[in-house]
């Protein structure tokens, strides 16, 4: 009896101490309830965000919640080799260590019920070849680094209403991913060390590149080493931007002709890279995008622009011009000297995301972790000639 007394004593002095805890501390958490209340909502709002919505067509591990590519297609005829990845290599099939999502590439069409994405090479596309038709709720990808002019199913509307998602060179496509990438900072060759004109190479002699490159040649020297227009003997790998034998001869040259095969927009091939990183000035005949991909901090004023000029003797005039005033010439070189010098802005723009962010299939699992259905298919692209 006494026992039962003495416990019914202590548990009354508890409450009571409770209580006056409660009291002494019942001010302040009125005060912070406001506060606690805005940053409870917030990470409300923060985890719908990040929630991953549920649906047939998404197949994500519940236990890993790795989200799974299956690259249905052959790339150029080959199978992707998706343990070369690399984030500068392409066609960059890479994930990357920084990827804030775990996602995984792979071939092996048998997992394609595991699937959370399919990836279709453009140039390897068959209607003939698709996956079986009970797993079209899986989003379909498409990766295109070639031109409608050479890649059909861009031009194509019943293959484009198909796809969901598109991997482009196109910095309006929902996952850029140019062949040109960030230039070299190298330092280039001295002016008076550049003892050779205008340079030239190409072996695709498309009608009206061709022609204007054939009407510029009667106003300026031009060096050919391509088979088209020919009068230098032809250079292996030209298209290589790792052949140290021809960044090595684009140094010893002031400016380069760079003519992409097509207009099209926002496709600009390696060859303005090979010349930019060898320090060479490019002359660009191509699209008008160029002034969305080269508008950051230095990089706006290292190009000459054929539509600039009304005829090929007016843009000759200004070569001859540029090639005897050392001063005028080195402000297209302006970059390599001082450095990019790119704004805050850039990094949030298409091209910043590319060369700074993260890889793209990290940026194509996150898409599809946070909106597996994606667009009702993609537009047709058209181009011009040059």
């Amino acid at each position: 009896m006494y026992f039962l007394k003495t416990k019914s004593k202590y548990g009354l002095f508890l409450l009571v101490f409770f209580l006056f805890l409660f009291y002494l501390f019942s001010e302040d958490f009125l005060n912070t309830e406001e506060d606690n209340r805005s940053v409870n909502l917030n990470l409300i709002n923060f985890a719908k965000d990040l929630k991953v919505p549920k649906t047939s067509s998404q197949n994500i591990d519940d236990k890993g919640g790795t989200i799974l590519l299956i690259f249905w297609t052959t790339f150029f005829g080959a199978k992707p080799r998706l343990k070369d990845g690399h984030p500068r290599k392409w066609p960059f099939y890479y994930v990357g260590k920084r990827c804030p999502i775990k996602c995984e590439l792979t071939t092996e069409q048998h997992r394609i019920s595991q699937a959370s994405g399919i990836v279709f090479h453009a140039r390897d596309f068959s209607l003939d070849d698709l996956p079986p038709r009970k797993f079209r709720s899986i989003p379909w990808i498409l990766q295109s680094h070639e031109n409608p002019v050479y890649t059909p199913v861009l031009r194509n509307r019943d293959a484009m209403s198909k796809f969901n998602y598109y991997v482009s060179y196109r910095l309006d496509s929902d996952f850029p991913s140019p062949e040109f990438v960030k230039p070299r900072l190298d330092r280039p060759m001295p002016f008076e060390n550049k003892t050779r004109l205008v340079l030239a190479v190409y072996s695709n002699c498309e009608g009206l590149r061709t022609h204007y490159m054939g009407e510029l040649r009667k106003h300026i020297k031009i060096d050919f080493y391509g088979s088209c227009l020919r009068t230098h003997k032809f250079l292996k790998r030209t298209s290589d931007s790792n052949d140290t034998k021809l960044l090595t001869l684009l140094r010893t040259y002031k400016f380069t002709l760079v003519f992409p095969n097509a207009d099209c927009d926002y496709y600009v091939t390696e060859k303005m890279y090979n010349a930019l990183s060898s320090g060479t000035v490019p002359i660009w005949l191509g699209t008008d995008k160029i002034d969305e991909i080269l508008k950051w901090g230095n990089l706006k004023q290292s190009v000459i622009k054929v539509k600039d000029f009304r005829e090929p003797k007016a843009l000759a005039d200004h070569l001859h011009f540029l090639a005897k005033n050392k001063q005028e010439y080195n402000k297209y070189l302006r970059w390599k000297y001082e450095g990019f010098q790119f704004p805050p802005e850039y990094y949030n723009s298409a091209i910043g995301q590319w060369w700074e962010g993260l890889p793209v299939y990290c940026r194509v699992c996150m898409r599809i972790a946070k909106d597996p259905k994606g667009h009702h298919g993609l537009p047709t692209e058209t181009c011009g000639d040059t």
